[in-house]
């Protein structure tokens, strides 16, 4: 049985990535693999993952706090504090954070969620590490992430 979460602000298991941060809001296992939520933070020149894509995964994004520049199905646009996207799976997408102030950001995932790719990217490279983008594919290719090409 599927039970409530309620988790207050700050709450949550805390991966460090790199120069990101991500707060499990909802974990896939406390939703019976049905969905996942995220609250990530990107550093000032976070220059974000390679334009890819998902098989079975659809993406809600909700700006909490700064602006990160995406590109969606070839649309590229500054997303701000409000702004809202819905990347369905199949759609190549990329985003990052080129600005001087951090960037926040509300993800949810479904109906496969990926606290897991997160995980083991916070397992491969902790706070302070370089991030390889080529460790950087071999991981995403085990949790549902394809190059956009």
């Amino acid at each position: 049985m599927t039970r409530p979460v309620l988790r207050p602000a700050g709450q949550g298991s805390i991966l460090q990535i790199g120069p990101t941060r991500a707060v499990i809001k909802l974990a896939g296992a406390e939703a019976a693999g049905r969905l996942g939520a995220v609250e990530m933070e990107f550093g000032p020149g976070f220059a974000g993952p390679p334009p890819h894509r998902h098989r079975d995964t659809d993406h809600l994004w909700y700006v909490l706090a700064g602006q990160l520049d995406v590109t969606i199905g070839g649309q590229r646009r500054v997303l701000g504090p409000g702004d809202f996207a819905f990347i369905p799976r199949g759609i190549p997408h990329a985003f990052a954070n080129p600005g001087a102030a951090p960037a926040r950001l509300l993800e949810v995932d479904t109906p496969r969620p990926l606290d897991g790719y997160l995980a083991e990217l916070a397992a491969a490279f902790p706070a302070g590490t370089a991030v390889d983008q080529a460790a950087v594919a071999a991981i995403q290719r085990r949790h549902d992430t394809l190059p956009a090409g």
